[in-house]
This record gives structure tokens, sequence and C-alpha cells, in this order.
């Protein structure tokens, strides 16, 4: 008898139907932050190794409003502006630094219903460091700044920089 008293009260408890109740969803925040951080064999970009070979650690940060615009910031280190000066072998374009590579960008994104989006942006690449007397021979100045437009739809997107 005590056994079934007991098998009856477990079954009549585990058959009652449990209630959960769900806290409303917080509101999502108009803005946005993610991060990023990596270490990688080398750092290759367009077809060009920026650490001689070497290993990279590149992180970079995001700030997405949900109005579209966005800013961000990414860096890596690099060896290619301290590389020895094709025109001068005991010559680097930097005197001092040159082993850090810093992109801050800022634009602009939207996704129409349709599913076609767009975004568009600029692009700041910044080599921070000091220059070496005379090393404007044979070399160009690293810092160069980048105009893009991207015009997607689903996971293809066609872009163009300038």
């Amino acid at each position: 008898m005590r056994k079934s008293l007991i098998t009856t009260a477990v079954l009549g408890a585990l058959a009652v139907p449990s209630f959960v109740f769900a806290a409303d969803a917080a509101p999502a925040p108009d803005l946005t932050v993610a991060y990023n951080i990596g270490l990688y064999s080398q750092y290759i970009f367009r077809g060009l190794t920026q650490t001689d070979r070497g290993p990279a650690v590149q992180g970079g940060v995001d700030l997405t409003h949900t109005s579209g615009f966005y800013l961000g910031a990414w860096a890596s280190n690099i060896s290619w502006i301290r590389d020895s000066n094709q025109f001068n072998a005991d010559r680097s374009a930097y005197r001092e630094g040159g082993h850090l590579e810093l992109d801050l960008y800022g634009g602009y994104r939207y996704s129409f219903a349709n599913g076609v989006g767009i975004d568009v942006g600029a692009l700041q690449y910044i080599y921070p460091g000091s220059k070496t007397p005379g090393s404007q021979d044979g070399w160009a100045s690293p810092y160069t700044t980048e105009l893009y437009g991207a015009l997607s739809y689903g996971w293809v997107q066609a872009k163009i920089s300038s």
C-alpha cells in the first residue's frame, strides 16, 4: 500500500502541468559592439605578404547603429615597412615604429525588403611611426584612403574600391 501511495504521489506530481513565466525580452539596443582577435601564420593582403611570411596578431572592433551607420578599427602587426629599401639596403622607410597597420573605417549599410543590400564607406590605412629622413626616395607613402561601394543580393556581393 505504501509503495502504491508513493508511486501515485510521484506520478501525480509529474502529471501536473508546469508553468514557466518568461520575462519580456529586452528591446534590442540601438548601438552594438562586436570585436575579434586572432593569431595567424602570416598576413597576406591582396596577394602580398605583409609580415614576410611571419605570424600575425590581428584584432578589431566594430560599432554599429540600428540606422545602418557603422564605425570600426582593425589592427595587425606588419614588417614590410621596416624591410630594407630596394634602392638602399641599409635604409628602411621608417626610423621608429612601422610595425603596425591600423585601419579606421566607417560607412552606411542597408538591406532592402527584397534582399538587395548596399554598403558605402571610407577606409583609412595608417602606419604609426617616424619616417627615416630621405626615405621618400623609392618609397611612396603607405598611408592610403579608399572609398568603397558594394551591392549585394543574398550571399553574392559586388564591391568596388578606389
